[in-house]
């Protein structure tokens, strides 16, 4: 993988037809509502994030003394951490439970360098509304966060992006990632044109007018508009049981009984 102080690891987007668009559940991207500006990352602790394998980590050999390409796994489990945050039952992620997700749905094995591929972001999304996802509770126990589903963005509208970033505590992107962004980690503003060094997976925690914040490796990056325009190859809303309360709703309000029956019949082979 062409990273060299970090590692990226997402595959080309893989796109099939039952699976499910947010678009067709609420209104078209023209007409998305306005949203408030708001930092779902605020809620964590800026050191809590962790970089999960995704860079080299000297203190877990000899498991990743280099990084291994696990950025899809890592952006999931950043998520859902900053949803969780966000709503009263705080999780994290360990770097053994991402290397974990990353053998699951990849078939990596940490003693075969050459099983290090990367991640296909729709493999692991149908992976996880199956199997759900382990992460560490606050009293220290492995929970499994049960995922609903999860659908697809039209990445094209910068509307619809935040809108989502917003109502869903976060959004799960795919970027074809310029060298400067590992060059530079302090403000993800770069102009379009660049050279990719290739795919990487990114959540989006916080948005606003300008842009929003996404973590990636470990980090709270500021990004804007214009860079998720030029850069952005897929993306995802991503519902678990760690936003949703028990009336199917989120902490922004909206009722997800339509789009979740979809996911639903999705999970269960009809779609």
């Amino acid at each position: 993988m062409p990273f060299n102080r970090f590692k990226g690891g997402k595959k080309s987007p893989v796109h099939k037809p039952w699976h499910v668009a947010l678009s067709d559940h609420l209104d078209r991207a023209a007409t998305w509502p306005p949203v408030p500006a708001k930092g779902w990352e605020y809620a964590v602790d800026p050191s809590a994030w962790g970089m999960l394998g995704n860079v080299p980590d000297p203190a877990n050999p000899p498991q990743i003394p280099d990084g291994v390409g696990d950025c899809g796994p890592a952006g999931i489990l950043h998520l859902i951490q900053g949803q969780s945050a966000n709503t009263g039952n705080p999780l994290t992620a360990t770097t053994a439970q991402a290397l974990a997700l990353y053998s699951a749905v990849t078939g990596f094995n940490v003693n075969d360098p050459n099983s290090d591929q990367g991640t296909v972001l729709t493999d692991l999304l149908t992976y996880i509304q199956s199997n759900g996802v382990e992460m560490t509770d606050a009293t220290g126990k492995t929970a499994t966060v049960e995922v609903e589903g999860w659908a697809s963005l039209d990445i094209t509208s910068s509307a619809l992006l935040r809108y989502a970033a917003y109502t869903f505590g976060g959004s799960y992107l795919g970027i074809q990632c310029p060298q400067q962004c590992e060059d530079d980690t302090t403000n993800w503003n770069f102009a379009p044109g660049l050279p990719p060094a290739g795919g990487h997976c990114i959540p989006q925690e916080g948005q606003g007018a300008a842009g929003g914040k996404i973590v990636s490796w470990g980090m709270v990056i500021p990004c804007s508009i214009g860079f998720l325009s030029a850069y952005l190859d897929e993306g995802y809303i991503v519902v678990t049981k760690a936003w949703l309360n028990a009336q199917q709703k989120s902490p922004t309000g909206l009722d997800l009984n339509g789009l979740v029956a979809a996911m639903a019949a999705v999970k269960a082979g009809t779609p």
